[in-house]
């Protein structure tokens, strides 16, 4: 892309120094010196021109490769380890022994004391009772009695010959007794009572007792405990115990690993070629224009000499 650019910009550059070179050619010999315009004539003219060229490069690259590498790892292990020791039991033997101690015993003792002793006696107490008493009387009154059953039967049969009343003659009075009931008459009466009443009195009284009493002796006694005697033993026990032990391995380690690769590049070389340019001839055969390189007669005033545009020399044509 950069060599495109390059091109086109050399490119530009030539077309416009040729450009100039005509334009400068054409204004060496005016045709305001009285000159006839000679007839066009080209000119050899170098030029530098940038071609494509593909070329062959080699660079360094990098690629993964897995190698396979051996290394040592360390794995722990218990291994049974025999070993001996010295330890201190203790054994609990019996032994007798022979200590004092208080004993506590009853003794019978007779005092005298004095003693308050319960004595229940009677005495007269006189209190106000409260009773319901009936004042009643007795009266004769005159009740119906009771049928007797032949009273009943005469009476059965005048009711079936209906001609027990007429509808104008009242019934038969029923037969009636006299009784003597009795009426009461509830009256609450209040009246003085004695009583004999039973009463605890407690009066002192002076006996004997019998009690015990507490005598504290000492007497020797034999008793039987245990001690802890220390005995030295040796015990052989089996521990684990954990060490580290070498096993080989492999594994596949990524390595990087240079190596050179060949690619095409394209570049723009320059070249130097020589091309036909149209230029107008100058004036050195006409009378308007002297042959030297100083200055032309022509009315142009211009020297003749070359001119530098992007590293290209050009002549003007005005002077050989």
């Amino acid at each position: 892309m950069v060599g495109k650019r390059v091109l086109m910009v050399l490119t530009a550059c030539a077309v416009a120094a040729l450009a100039s070179v005509s334009a400068r050619a054409n204004d060496c010999c005016a045709p305001s010196c009285g000159c006839a315009a000679p007839a066009p004539t080209t000119c050899t003219v170098r030029t530098t021109e940038w071609v494509r060229e593909n070329v062959q490069c080699t660079r360094t690259c990098y690629r993964t490769e897995y190698r396979t590498e051996s290394y040592t790892a360390y794995r722990c292990e218990c291994v049974p380890v025999t070993r001996t020791r010295v330890c201190t039991t203790y054994k609990m033997v019996p032994e007798v022994r022979t200590g004092v101690r208080n004993v506590c015993t009853c003794v019978p003792v007779v005092e005298n004391r004095t003693v308050m002793q319960a004595v229940t006696t009677c005495k007269p107490v006189t209190r106000i009772v409260r009773k319901c008493e009936d004042h009643g009387h007795y009266e004769c009154r005159q009740v119906p009695c009771r049928e007797g059953w032949l009273t009943r039967l005469r009476r059965h049969f005048r009711h079936h010959r209906h001609d027990c009343c007429d509808s104008c003659e009242p019934c038969c009075p029923p037969p009636m007794k006299t009784v003597r009931v009795w009426v009461p008459c509830k009256v609450w009466v209040e009246c003085p009572v004695t009583c004999m009443q039973r009463c605890c009195e407690y009066r002192p009284v002076t006996c004997q007792v019998t009690c015990y009493k507490h005598v504290v002796r000492q007497e020797s006694y034999q008793y039987t405990c245990c001690k802890c005697v220390p005995v030295q033993q040796t015990q052989t026990y089996t521990c684990y115990t954990s060490r580290q032990v070498a096993v080989p391995c492999t594994r596949q380690v990524a390595v990087c690993v240079p190596y050179q690769q060949t690619y095409t590049v394209c570049r723009m070389v320059p070249h130097c070629v020589e091309k036909q340019v149209p230029v107008s001839p100058c004036c050195e055969t006409t009378s308007c224009c002297k042959p030297s390189c100083e200055t032309c007669a022509s009315p142009c005033g211009r020297r003749c000499h070359g001119h530098h545009f992007g590293g290209l020399h050009f002549r003007s044509g005005c002077c050989n």
